[in-house]
């Protein structure tokens, strides 16, 4: 499908190939042809990078052009809000809508994005809103949920899950396109929301996944390939991957860890970049620190005159931002980052390494495996479109049973399925506490419609729900947290 053929104002079709946007990718089309842009809700399930956000610009374009209402767009991460922000800000600059972004301040109504066609925010604050009453909701026609499947997580999922309720309870009408990875179970999302379910495997690289144990790879599809022995596994891989002529990627669990790796591979990396590279390095490192100048920063750009990076949420936007252009144009060779970089931020290489598949759990003091989700997330970070042929995601395994287990629970394993948070009652109550005190609810009544809205009631029985919602309320109504005058709350 060609973007010409597009129900689209001629002007915004112009403005779409001027960007180079002239073909769908297969994922795009077959959302178009669900009726996106006729207002039908779509749930599009995809690999990463298969072009999901297009399809929700598209969509955006034809409720702002049209003049159907303001467009809201959530994202789980400020990084992700500020890129996507950034992308639409362009749009609108040439089909002349405004954009805003917004995601700080939770104790504001933020009155001013009333005047506003398109307001990009995270879930947290766009939850804040709806709670604080922000009279320019009820113009919302169009509800873009980036990054869905996190409605499986159990601190955030629950936040999203009844932010999209109260949306959908104020803004019946309202059109919602939510974004997700492949997900097992994408019925049970496009039901709750009345959606019609979109899902494809294809992504425009091939991914290549495999597990790294004894000196070889050992790729899904049967391949087995030698790389030179560095002494350290991480550091093997990653010079391997830059001799071939590509970029890594290395995820690691904590920030600590991600300054300590970078360094370990910084002078490996710097050991092999040609003169010329040297020289923009050095460069690099002059911009970072013109800036921002602080230890932190000021480690990081010893790192980047080396070839090599390090990337969190504790660093500034305008540092994240820096080190992601770096990269983009092939100045960095390596980053070392925290899994926030998965969710969306779209910096592909050629080679990502999951260096840590295991994460401590503060609440039961142990160290867990991360989800399978998860792993597919960071792994469909390999592959740069126009660039590669195909990309690679490796896991490293130090034994023989390690490596068993990172083929089984990881590269041959499915997403898990998404289920409501909610189900458990101290979520719940969480909730239902922040509900009632932001005055959405006012009755037992009330909390029960309110839940009848949820991915909760629709995944599980009416008599569970009402167990659950009795002893959640009746819990908190004990404690003092909330007063109960016969049926009012």
């Amino acid at each position: 499908m060609i973007v010409s053929q597009l129900d689209l104002p001629d002007k915004a079709i112009a403005i779409l190939e001027s960007k180079g946007v002239r073909t769908l990718y297969p994922t795009q089309a077959l959302a178009i042809k669900a009726g996106v842009l006729e207002g039908a809700n779509v749930v599009l399930s995809s690999p990463t990078a298969s072009g999901k956000t297009l399809v929700a610009v598209l969509a955006i374009i034809k409720h702002v052009l049209e003049g159907k209402g303001i467009s809201l767009y959530l994202t789980p991460l400020r990084a992700l809000a500020a890129e996507k922000y950034e992308e639409l800000r362009s749009l609108g600059e040439s089909l002349g809508f405004k954009v805003a972004l917004t995601t700080g301040d939770y104790d504001s109504s933020d009155p001013w994005l009333e005047n506003y066609d398109v307001i990009v925010t995270t879930n947290e604050k766009a939850d804040s809103l709806v709670r604080h009453r922000a009279p320019w909701i009820k113009r919302v026609s169009l509800l873009v949920v980036d990054e869905v499947h996190l409605l499986g997580l159990d601190r955030r999922g629950p936040v999203l899950e009844m932010l999209i309720a109260r949306l959908k309870r104020l803004k019946r009408d309202v059109q919602v396109l939510a974004l997700s990875a492949t997900i097992r179970n994408i019925d049970d999302i496009a039901s709750w929301l009345n959606a019609k379910s979109v899902v494809s495997d294809w992504r425009p690289v091939k991914l290549k996944e495999g597990v790294y144990y004894d000196g070889a790879i050992y790729f899904d599809s049967g391949e087995v390939r030698n790389i030179e022995d560095s002494g350290d596994p991480i550091t093997s891989l990653t010079l391997d991957g830059l001799r071939e002529g590509g970029q890594v990627l290395i995820f690691v669990s904590t920030r600590s860890r991600s300054l300590r790796l970078a360094r370990r591979l910084a002078p490996k990396v710097y050991g092999i970049l040609k003169k010329g590279e040297r020289g923009a390095l050095t460069e690099a490192s002059h911009s970072l620190l013109r800036i921002e100048k602080n230890i932190v920063v000021e480690k990081l750009a010893d790192l980047v005159s080396m070839g090599v990076g390090f990337h969190h949420a504790g660093l500034s936007y305008n540092v994240r931002r820096f080190i992601e252009e770096a990269f983009r144009k092939n100045l960095l060779k390596v980053i070392v980052a925290t899994p926030t970089l998965a969710a969306g931020v779209n910096l592909p290489a050629r080679r990502v390494i999951l260096a840590d598949y295991r994460r401590f759990n503060v609440e039961v003091g142990r160290y867990e495996l991360i989800p399978v989700m998860e792993y597919k997330q960071m792994a469909g970070r390999a592959g740069r479109p126009q660039y590669d042929k195909y990309g690679e995601a490796i896991l490293v395994a130090k034994t023989a049973d390690e490596f068993e287990l990172l083929m089984e629970e990881y590269v041959n394993s499915l997403p898990e399925r998404i289920i409501s948070r909610l189900a458990s009652e101290p979520m719940l109550r969480g909730q239902l506490l922040a509900s009632i005190a932001s005055g959405f609810v006012e009755s037992r009544d009330g909390v029960f419609e309110v839940m009848r809205d949820t991915l909760f009631a629709a995944q599980f029985s009416l008599e569970s729900i009402t167990s659950l919602l009795d002893e959640a309320l009746d819990f908190l109504i004990k404690e003092g947290l909330v007063e109960s005058y016969d049926s009012y709350l």
